[in-house]
């Protein structure tokens, strides 16, 4: 995410999570990261109203990642680096959150969220570490307080 641009992700540089699956995957094995217990706190889900919604059906779901695979998908996906975040996460240190949308059939990726210990959000980023739009931050604060989660202003 943010802290780690210039690190390795230039979209030729490996991370060693990246090498070892690269690895695993020469020899026809799945490659099966670290995976940790993480934060205490439950997934959400949120379903607008039909009037709030864009489209029939919307709802908008929060998940913890708890596998370096996972963490992996997530920069892959969203061009940043939180796949630089398993240590952190398997010592303990930070918990890493996905906000997804799910309409007509879909599920987009929209953010990417890192909470330390306190549940404190640290960083919340969109594709290529854009900051959330107004109408994301809007859905993170519902997630934040149905989960005691702290935002910064």
């Amino acid at each position: 995410m943010s802290r780690c641009a210039g690190r390795w992700w230039n979209g030729t540089a490996t991370s060693p999570l990246e090498a070892l699956r690269r690895r695993a995957a020469g020899k026809g094995q799945q490659a099966q990261g670290p995976a940790w217990d993480g934060s205490r706190l439950e997934d959400w889900d949120w379903e607008p109203s039909a009037k709030e919604a864009k489209a029939h059906g919307e709802r908008f779901f929060v998940r913890q990642l708890r596998t370096a695979e996972d963490l992996v998908a997530e920069s892959r996906a969203m061009h940043h680096c939180v796949s630089l975040y398993a240590a952190k996460c398997i010592a303990g240190n930070a918990s890493i959150w996905v906000l997804r949308r799910k309409a007509l059939g879909k599920i987009e990726r929209l953010l990417t969220i890192e909470l330390d210990p306190q549940n404190r959000a640290v960083q919340v980023r969109g594709f290529g570490n854009r900051l959330a739009t107004a109408e994301e931050r809007k859905i993170v604060e519902r997630w934040a307080k149905a989960r005691g989660v702290v935002l910064r202003a």
